[in-house]
């Protein structure tokens, strides 16, 4: 297994056991119903992921309840996906990856007890997120 397939599957298990719910293809999209979860995983030294204009996209089809939940080590780190993407995705600033699809980066940035996102294009921004157990996270996303 390649460190970004280790990566993608660091917690997984949470998405889809504990949470009931179903990877899309081979991407940070997690299925049930009307829930949609993108859930990126940050398991690197810098502490990095990005997210996909297509996954975002395919998030804005549809009427989904949507959570960002950032597997970070053995962290889940969770936002609102409605408010984030509006808040820290802006639709001009995005990058094109060595295949020419556009994504943006971001990095967490850890501040004593609390968790920020901050946008690679944009570093003046800090969204801050919550961590959140796996039984918290099974209360939210079952509201």
């Amino acid at each position: 297994m390649t460190d970004k397939q280790n990566s993608m599957n660091v917690n997984k298990h949470v998405l889809t056991q504990d949470l009931n719910l179903r990877q899309y293809s081979n991407t940070a999209i997690f299925l049930r119903d009307r829930l949609f979860v993108l859930s990126p995983s940050a398991q690197n030294q810098h502490n990095w992921f990005d997210l996909s204009k297509v996954n975002v996209d395919r998030y804005q089809e549809k009427q989904y309840k949507g959570f960002l939940v950032v597997r970070f080590f053995d962290k889940l780190l969770v936002a609102d996906l409605d408010r984030f993407i509006r808040e820290m995705m802006p639709s001009d600033k995005y990058v094109l990856n060595s295949s020419g699809r556009p994504h943006w980066k971001f990095r967490i940035k850890v501040s004593g007890s609390t968790h920020f996102i901050i946008n690679h294009q944009n570093s003046t921004k800090a969204y801050p997120v919550r961590e959140f157990s796996v039984k918290q996270l099974q209360e939210l996303v079952n509201k």
